[in-house]
């Protein structure tokens, strides 16, 4: 049972338990390359016992243990010279399996205090005691030689952990399955995962803006309706779908996610789990409300902020109207005002952007390219070798990707044209999608 942190008192405010934007503007500009290596070397548990900057001593001697070992095998001077400039210089080793994307990173290891807070989101997509597989296949000699060696010096191991808390579990989850599902196709997985995590940050943030003032329900978030269109569509105000429940939707609980998840973070002591608001407003009671009443009060005091009252019926009323403080502090003309604008303009300009579309009178809309669907098909037909139309947009919509009638009929034209649709029917009821691994 999680029980308020005893000593609540204003402070500054931090969501750093639960999503990875900065308040400094300065402080999000990240490389999505160097977090998918970063990503990569957490997930082969690479740098569970030590820092970077170590591990980066560590490549250094590989790179001299390895050349040593080819020199003693191969003893033609200019054959070394050759696979020195070809996968050590030009860095291709990078490319020879998943875990050797470690490479990508070290010239390159300070200034990624950005990257590491993206990370540490992904690292919700970890499966506890799970080891994750980096088989590789179709290797010429020398790659072979490569991996082989790096994988008796560098085994893979449990990841680390310790990371950010999912406030969507459930969502979570099922993207983790994915990433199982992934690293069975190493060289898939290789030249896609980047686009995977962009893939899995975006619907996060997505579900969370969604979901971040339903906490009152008092259990998980179910996957909430966001709707997207093909980039081959045309979209129009009409379709209401997309109106309703796309882009808008999710902007407009934008400036919600910092305000809530700091009223969140503060509530609970700085050590140990951290349970999302709608998780906490079931562990606490009547008991806690004086304390709850304090710091209200204390809060408001604090930033300047005017109430009605300080005394509440129960422990809902009493976050409520908490939240409702949080919230205000960031309003037009406050002095922290700029704080939760920047983490909005963040998410907008950097997690969002690939993701929307600015399409005539329906405004900006949700658009997801070939090279999204394409992934994210495959995902959802998984180990099977093929998948019914209509059960690959119910696996879609668990990922949080809803399509209105006009999206489907785009869908399916999509897999025509990508030649991986099957028929089972002349009528056409029974279409079958088919995976391109």
């Amino acid at each position: 049972m999680m029980s308020l942190a005893t000593d609540l008192k204003p402070a500054s405010n931090s969501m750093a338990s639960f999503y990875p934007i900065s308040t400094n503007e300065n402080s999000n500009d990240f490389n999505w390359e160097h977090v998918t290596s970063l990503f990569l070397s957490e997930l082969y548990g690479l740098l569970a016992e030590k820092k970077l900057n170590k591990f980066e001593d560590d490549l250094k001697k590989f790179h001299a243990n390895f050349e040593q070992k080819f020199k003693n095998e191969i003893q033609d001077q200019q054959a070394w010279a050759m696979v020195n400039d070809i996968y050590f210089l030009k860095n291709n080793i990078a490319k020879i399996s998943p875990k050797l994307r470690i490479f990508s990173l070290s010239d390159d290891t300070q200034n990624l205090s950005a990257e590491k807070r993206i990370v540490s989101l992904l690292k919700t997509l970890f499966k506890k005691d799970f080891i994750y597989k980096n088989d590789v296949n179709n290797l010429n000699f020398i790659e072979q030689r490569i991996y082989e060696t790096f994988e008796n010096t560098f085994p893979s191991r449990l990841p680390d952990y310790e990371g950010l808390n999912s406030y969507l579990p459930k969502f979570s989850n099922v993207f983790a399955e994915d990433l199982i599902f992934l690293t069975n196709y190493s060289k898939y997985f290789l030249e896609n995962i980047q686009l995977f995590l962009e893939l899995y940050t975006f619907l996060y943030t997505a579900q969370l803006s969604i979901a971040i003032n339903g906490w009152k329900e008092a259990h998980e978030p179910s996957i909430k309706d966001c709707y997207f269109i093909l980039d081959s569509e045309k979209a129009s105000r009409e379709r209401s779908s997309l109106q309703r429940s796309g882009y808008k939707l999710v902007e407009k609980g934008l400036d919600s996610i910092f305000p809530t998840l700091a009223l969140c973070e503060s509530l609970q002591n700085s050590e140990g789990q951290k349970f999302p608001l709608w998780k906490l407003v079931t562990q606490l009671s009547n008991v806690d409300l004086k304390n709850l009443e304090s710091y209200y009060q204390a809060f408001a005091e604090n930033r300047r902020l005017t109430t009605n009252s300080n005394e509440f019926d129960d422990v809902v009323s009493a976050l409520d109207a908490l939240q409702h403080l949080f919230k205000a502090q960031f309003a037009k003309g406050e002095t922290r005002a700029s704080r939760n604008a920047n983490v909005v303009r963040a998410i907008k300009n950097i997690v969002l952007k690939p993701f929307t579309q600015t399409r005539g009178s329906a405004g900006t809309v949700f658009v997801l390219t070939q090279e999204y669907l394409l992934l994210l098909t495959n995902l959802v037909i998984g180990h099977r070798e093929k998948l019914r139309l209509y059960d690959v947009i119910t696996e879609l919509e668990r990922r949080g990707i809803f399509f209105d009638k006009e999206s489907r009929k785009a869908l399916v034209s999509f897999y025509e044209r990508l030649g991986n649709v099957e028929k089972m029917s002349d009528s056409g009821d029974a279409i079958y999608v088919k995976k391109t691994i």
